[in-house]
């Protein structure tokens, strides 16, 4: 497959994922699909994301994938400057490590963990400044559900066993593909969880969905464990997201299926 072509099978996956969310230069778009079979031709590709208040610039250079890596700017008016520095070292290290590889998709994964961790720390801040005798640090709960394009690796799973004795954390692991990953238990705690998490090296990992202010008798699991279904499809790697929707529904939690699956 040439450059040009894996440059064009990336935007068409972004396209999907983020629909009427993308701008493309018209003119370097014109310009790939002319020399997608081309392997001696590497035009360059530029296109923008932009939600409501959040915007992305995308250079691909010509080599990219292979030779060099995606430059990446971003603007938000509600980040300050550590933030906007915190960012963009996090996404330098992804393009650092991942080089070679096509990564707007886990760029975006790993923004929006960041971007909603900024965010639960800025509500949580005018919560404690606003009431602090009603929203102490020390009984704030939350609960945090992941979403992984596959947790196979035994290494991943027993460390995560591992840290929710450690932190004091119950929930579950939904091991294949996709895999789910649901924690819950003190604020504080999770976070460390979510730190750790993502340092591990993912496909994809998305923060799918966080209910971050819960009291102790909200809580829904007893202890942190794997699920395990009935597996089907090649190497029987898919678990029965029917069974695993009914589990859900039998403890209140359907309606997270939902958001999850975007169903």
């Amino acid at each position: 497959m040439t450059l040009t072509q894996q440059k064009l099978d990336e935007l068409e996956i972004i396209e999907s994922i983020y629909p009427e969310k993308i701008e493309v230069d018209n003119h370097d778009l014109v310009n790939c699909q002319d020399c997608a079979n081309d392997p001696g031709k590497h035009p360059m590709l530029r296109f923008n994301i932009k939600f409501d208040q959040l915007h992305l610039e995308v250079l691909l250079p010509s080599d990219y994938p292979e030779g060099a890596s995606a430059e990446i700017r971003i603007s938000w008016s509600a980040l300050d400057s550590s933030q906007e520095f915190q960012i963009d070292d996090s996404i330098k290290l992804i393009l650092s490590e991942n080089k070679g590889d096509s990564v707007i998709l886990l760029v975006m994964s790993e923004l929006t963990n960041l971007l909603l961790d900024i965010v639960n720390d800025q509500l949580q801040s005018r919560n404690l400044e606003d009431s602090p005798a009603d929203f102490p640090e020390a009984s704030i709960y939350s609960r945090v559900w992941y979403y992984a394009h596959h947790i196979y690796s035994r290494e991943k799973r027993t460390n995560m066993l591992q840290w929710s004795k450690e932190w004091c954390l119950t929930g579950f692991i939904l091991p294949g593909k996709p895999g789910i990953i649901c924690i819950e238990g003190l604020k504080k705690n999770c976070k460390e969880f979510n730190s750790r998490v993502r340092a591990m090296n993912w496909q994809l990992l998305k923060l799918q969905h966080e209910e971050p202010t819960l009291s102790s008798e909200e809580m829904k699991f007893e202890n942190f464990k794997e699920l395990i279904f009935d597996v089907h499809g090649r190497d029987s790697k898919h678990q029965d997201l029917g069974q695993f929707r009914t589990f859900l529904s039998e403890i209140g939690l359907d309606n997270v299926f939902q958001v999850l699956f975007n169903v």
